[in-house]
């Protein structure tokens, strides 16, 4: 009763302010309006751990996909890694940061991000990240960069694979928003450091990957039957 003000719970070390306001009254604003728009679906709510470091990782394919993995795994606040380039707009940067955006600086290893992450994990905390480093240009799930391997392997945390689709159809990268679409979001079953660090990092990297693409196409079939409705 009344999780969403367990704040120990949800967030350790974040304050009130952030998580009820932020994670709480504008996150109930964007879900109003990806629903009114989009009619988003929230699916796998319950694959997320109450408790625990947590990194969600998720395929990228629009600018709108952390408010959508926000809006689905609410109870979780966390720490999203965003490119440099977002920062240079003040009001954007604002909302990036209300929410507890990291900057990062795209193509490099940038250790103040990482180290800010792995404080986050390491202390029971969620970060959620693309591991592809960019959004899709076709729709599709592009290669693995390196950077989720290395915050999985130094702070032990789980892995909570996450598909989406819809969202490249309507606001694709370099193309023209639509105000009307389907969109669908996936959680799956949460997979523990130990086994992808037995695995290693090449199989490892394969079975998220593996992962995210069924929710993906998962999600893909469920938008298909519902335009047909």
């Amino acid at each position: 009763m009344f999780s969403f003000l367990q704040i120990k719970r949800r967030a350790p070390g974040k304050g009130l302010w952030l998580v009820l306001f932020w994670w709480g009254f504008m996150l109930w604003l964007l879900r109003v309006l990806f629903f009114t728009l989009y009619r988003v679906r929230y699916q796998g709510r319950a694959n997320v751990p109450r408790t625990g470091s947590l990194l969600f990782v998720a395929n990228h394919q629009s600018n709108f996909d952390p408010a959508i993995v926000g809006i689905l795994v609410r109870d979780r606040p966390f720490k999203g890694i965003a490119r440099e380039t977002l920062f240079r707009s003040k009001l954007f940067s604002a909302y990036l940061r209300g929410f507890g955006a990291i900057s990062i600086k795209r193509g490099e290893s940038d250790s103040v991000a990482i180290r800010q992450a792995i404080i986050e994990l390491s202390g029971g905390g969620c970060v959620m990240m693309f591991p592809e480093g960019t959004r899709t240009k076709d729709g599709n799930i592009g290669k693995f960069k390196r950077g989720f391997w290395l915050l999985m392997k130094k702070s032990n945390a789980k892995v909570l694979p996450i598909g989406l689709d819809g969202a490249f159809d309507v606001y694709p990268i370099g193309g023209k928003l639509k105000l009307s679409g389907h969109i669908e979001v996936a959680a799956g079953e949460p997979i523990q450091a130990e086994l992808l660090l037995e695995l290693g990092e090449e199989e490892g990297t394969t079975l998220v990957r593996n992962r995210i693409e069924e929710l993906q196409k998962q999600c893909k079939a469920n938008i298909s039957k519902r335009s047909k409705n």
